[in-house]
């Protein structure tokens, strides 16, 4: 009898070992996915592995390497919590482009503005995380732009997009035609949700300002008292002759938050 007791003690602990294989390989390692299979969608949201294609909102994103994965792992403690870039292939009304994504930081196309949200599995110290792991979720949202007088061709929004959260100090950055400006400015207001005016400041050009081509404008918005919730950004075309039928403007929602 014993040794069909060893036969027996060998197919437990080989079906053990199998059992064992399979909850890794199946649950702690998520294998590769296709390329060309669409992501898993929710919302506004779309995740995606490395090489896996997926559409939202009028955009198709497929992320394509990792080129930094400096975060600090779960199990340590770290000076400095790191940072995910990746390489990902937009097409959009644009085009198609090569980006690289920041979490947390939006890249924006002709009418959306797409967030790398999130980067999954976190790190851990004791393993290397393999290319097929990874899942990266992008959000996914239309830009609203309002145009008076005016077109996406004479005025570009940058940052803040619209939608966003901004707190009461924030840039905005952009680019906008040389006539669009007048000595090289042009007025950028923020209203609170009953169109009083929070604030009025200047963009400035951030460069020969006389031509037709587009040029660069950054302008620092300073949001004075306690006012929290949405508002609108109404970036104005400089209109020195002040005559109503030449003023023009391009104006999206905000939201102040902090």
């Amino acid at each position: 009898m014993k040794p069909m007791t060893t036969v027996i003690s060998v197919l437990i602990l080989l079906i053990l070992i199998a059992g064992g294989w399979y909850f890794w390989a199946g649950r702690g390692n998520p294998g590769p996915v296709s390329p060309g299979a669409d992501g898993g969608q929710s919302g506004d949201l779309i995740t995606l592995a490395l090489g896996q294609r997926g559409s939202l909102n009028g955009v198709t994103i497929t992320p394509r390497e990792v080129v930094e994965d400096s975060r600090c792992p779960r199990d340590v403690q770290c000076i400095q919590a790191g940072r995910v870039r990746v390489r990902a292939t937009l097409v959009s009304g644009l085009g198609t482009a090569n980006q690289i994504f920041l979490v947390g930081e939006p890249i924006t196309t002709e009418a959306e503005a797409v967030t790398l949200t999130q980067v999954e599995p976190d790190k851990i110290s004791t393993r290397t995380i393999n290319a097929s792991e990874y899942r990266f979720t992008f959000k996914v949202v239309k830009q609203s732009v309002t145009y008076k007088n005016a077109s996406r061709d004479q005025i570009e929004v940058g940052t803040p997009f619209p939608g966003a959260v901004v707190g009461k100090t924030f840039k905005v950055m952009g680019q906008a035609r040389g006539n669009w400006y007048f000595e090289a400015s042009f007025p950028v207001i923020v209203l609170d949700k009953d169109g009083n005016r929070l604030a009025a400041v200047p963009a400035q050009a951030q460069g020969e300002w006389m031509t037709t081509e587009f040029v660069p404008y950054i302008a620092d918005v300073s949001i004075q008292g306690d006012y929290i919730g949405p508002a609108t950004l109404v970036l104005q075309k400089d209109n020195a002759s002040g005559l109503p039928e030449h003023d023009a403007s391009a104006s999206y929602p905000i939201t102040i938050e902090y």
